[in-house]
């Protein structure tokens, strides 16, 4: 009996200290943690993913390779890419617009674009007027689970900011807080069970996640993820009511 009673009280010891080291008790994925494989077709470095840009509802302002997104780098998953759009001096007008700073003083412009250029880490050259070029790189982490993004966190790679998990349910968020000190929510409100958004002549199965944080312009951030094809389309409302929206033709599709 004394033999029992000391086998028992060395298992239940044992599972104590498992449970102490989390080996029986796995730890739980938070929201801003992304397992998945890192090895996909879509992030082969030389990848290029032209994009298409439509204001308020118009004719695309600018489309092709020309305005591209290029995958430079791509590390364990975490894949840096260049973007390159190219414009005149009708699509500035028609952003101005859509933004409604058509009226401020050029000083003014600046200020607030110097703003978002700084978050993005964006450059623009406007010395052509008829050749306009605004240049960033952003880092991501990308995989089979979904996609995380680094810029809210002034690219530093140990704090990475969920943009989506392919596993998500209508109702999820991502709640964090940017280097700025800014609170930003991303809320899954979207889950496609059928092909139903347009990419160019294709259809496809959707989750859609929209932002919400503190800022002077923007109404709203909504981001079109597609399992296998990543980011397929942002759309930004802005406060006066107006919108853009950005749709990205992945090079696997």
């Amino acid at each position: 009996m004394k033999q029992s009673f000391f086998s028992i009280l060395f298992v239940l010891a044992f599972s104590l200290a498992l449970g102490g080291c989390d080996l029986l008790s796995p730890k739980s994925e938070g929201p801003n943690d992304l397992g998945g494989s890192t090895d996909l077709e879509l992030t082969k470095v030389g990848s290029t993913f032209p994009v298409s840009l439509n204001v308020d509802g118009g004719n695309p302002l600018f489309y092709g390779v020309k305005d591209s997104i290029f995958i430079t780098k791509n590390e364990g998953g975490i894949v840096t890419f260049d973007a390159t759009m190219k414009f005149d001096s009708a699509v500035l007008k028609a952003i101005d617009t859509l933004a409604g700073t058509q009226d401020l003083p050029y000083a003014a412009k600046m200020a607030v674009l110097d703003i978002y250029l700084a978050h993005y880490h964006a450059k623009i050259d406007t010395t052509d007027k008829e050749n306009m070029t605004l240049k960033f790189t952003l880092l991501t982490k990308v995989t089979s689970d979904g996609i995380q993004e680094y810029f809210s966190g002034d690219n530093n790679l140990s704090k990475p900011f969920t943009i989506v998990k392919y596993g998500a349910s209508v109702g999820d968020k991502y709640e964090f807080t940017t280097s700025d000190g800014i609170k930003i929510t991303r809320t899954v409100n979207y889950k496609s069970t059928t092909d139903d958004f347009p990419v160019g002549f294709w259809l496809l199965k959707v989750i859609d996640v929209v932002e919400t944080k503190e800022d002077p312009m923007v109404q709203t951030i909504t981001y079109h993820t597609n399992h296998k094809y990543g980011l397929v389309g942002i759309e930004l409302l802005l406060k006066n009511g107006k919108g853009a929206k950005l749709t990205v033709f992945p090079p696997t599709l």
